[in-house]
């Protein structure tokens, strides 16, 4: 299970569920609650609330299509890091 790494670390995403889970523990730890994500990610808290519940949008979706034809694979880090 992909998580949320605060140390820098990379976290590999394979699906749309490890993605929204690490969105979700990322927001958590700073603190932030869906509508504050949303605002500052200029989104609506509906839109925050489909991406940490991983459902596949078809952008999302599309994502992870393209990487996987590519053999290639999606990881989270803290920036900076």
């Amino acid at each position: 299970m992909a998580t949320y790494d605060p140390e820098g670390r990379l976290t590999p995403i394979g699906s749309p569920e490890a993605l929204g889970r690490t969105i979700r523990r990322a927001r958590e730890q700073t603190g932030l609650t869906q509508a504050e994500l949303a605002e500052r990610a200029r989104a609506t808290r509906q839109a925050i609330v489909t991406l940490e519940g991983g459902h596949e949008t078809r952008a999302v979706e599309l994502i992870f299509d393209a990487l996987a034809t590519l053999d290639l694979e999606l990881a989270v880090r803290p920036r900076g890091s």
